[in-house]
């Protein structure tokens, strides 16, 4: 049988000789435009010329895009175990690592280690992102491997994360949406690339539940610090890295995108709650007064801590030590509720500081 179905997929990510598996949910896509000039030509007179034709001037990028369920797991094949998760090929790819190492489960770029592996936890952070280009050794297979058919292969070849979307929605499972670019798309055929690193994909204890998602919020530009008790009923985080493609002009010619360049480092999200007025409790409802009271602050400063599926494994955390919170926005539905928009910002105002974000992971 020819024809390739999506349930037949396996997806692999490739960095050197190391080859991760990672299971994705249904909706992804991959693909390659091509850049065209039109010439026209229109003529007056009894006979006159019309037409047109269509020239190639160059591929774009290969536009990528993936959703996989956020699943921290232990790695007890090592001594001491480590704390790892399936998807960690891909937030190395957001991070600008381009080295990876088994031994430690660490990922390492221009300037360090990208991530931090311990017993239980399993920290990415932004240190190796300050960078002009994404590094271009990674490599995603898309494998349709159908029961008693032919493989079909398609290869993006230094694919690089530009974005990256977390929703909390609180009936449903931690999920992340990926996109991407690529310099070229190919089709490999049968020629399969075979996963060295499946640690955790069998098991069914490393999803996460968002229902038992948690806030810890305090304001630290004031004294003492305003501690807040937010209860979420959703909301998103995303991080961005704003990435754009060189390409040559030359003509005569189908050109090639030449590689990525970085643009700005953008996190935000929202968070939505109830409007709650109990002041005595430090709900909402003090949060809301007390940013519209404040029209002086030029950038408040706000501990932020969203946990993905509680504080215990399994567990994600997404750490905004110094971020920017907006006015929220009230919704009038059945109930009031809040929208709180919140802006991830480097300590001090300093860009240098490439602290805006830490991912965390927890497994046990």
């Amino acid at each position: 049988m020819a024809l390739q179905f999506t349930r037949d997929v396996q997806v692999a990510i490739k960095l050197g000789s190391d080859i991760w598996e990672v299971p994705v949910l249904d909706g992804f896509s991959f693909s390659q435009a091509i850049n065209s000039s039109e010439i026209t030509v229109s003529e007056s007179g009894a006979t006159s010329r019309r037409g047109r034709l269509l020239f190639n001037d160059s591929l774009a990028p290969v536009e990528w895009s993936l959703s996989t369920y956020a699943r921290p797991t232990l790695d007890t094949s090592q001594s001491p175990s480590q704390a790892r998760c399936i998807e960690e090929a891909l937030w190395a790819m957001y991070t600008g690592a381009t080295s990876f190492t088994t031994a430690s489960g660490e990922f390492a770029g221009s300037v360090g280690d990208a991530n931090t592996v311990t017993a239980t936890t399993n920290t990415f952070d932004l240190t190796n992102s300050d960078i002009p280009s994404m590094g271009e050794g990674y490599e995603i297979y898309f494998m349709f491997k159908p029961t008693g058919g032919t493989d079909q292969v398609y290869k993006i070849t230094k694919a690089s994360v530009n974005s990256v979307t977390i929703d909390f929605d609180i009936d449903g499972i931690a999920t992340i949406q990926w996109s991407g670019f690529g310099s070229e798309l190919s089709d490999e055929g049968t020629t399969l690339a075979v996963p060295n690193i499946t640690t955790g994909i069998d098991s069914s204890t490393n999803f996460i539940r968002n229902r038992i998602s948690t806030v810890t919020l305090s304001r630290t530009d004031v004294s003492p610090d305003d501690v807040y008790n937010i209860v979420l009923t959703g909301g998103s985080i995303n991080f961005e890295n704003n990435i754009s493609y060189l390409t040559p002009e030359e003509l005569g010619q189908v050109n090639k995108p030449l590689g990525n360049i970085t643009g700005t480092r953008s996190i935000s999200g929202n968070m939505t709650c109830y409007l709650d007025n109990d002041i005595s409790s430090s709900k909402s409802g003090e949060l809301f007064a007390d940013l519209v009271a404040d029209t002086t602050t030029v950038r408040n400063v706000f501990d932020l801590d969203i946990n993905i599926g509680g504080t215990t494994s399994p567990a994600l955390k997404f750490s905004l030590p110094t971020a920017h919170l907006e006015i929220p926005v009230v919704n009038v539905e059945d109930l009031l509720t809040l929208d709180i928009a919140f802006h991830g910002q480097a300590s001090g105002g300093n860009i240098d500081a490439q602290n805006e974000a830490t991912i965390v992971y927890t497994a046990a």
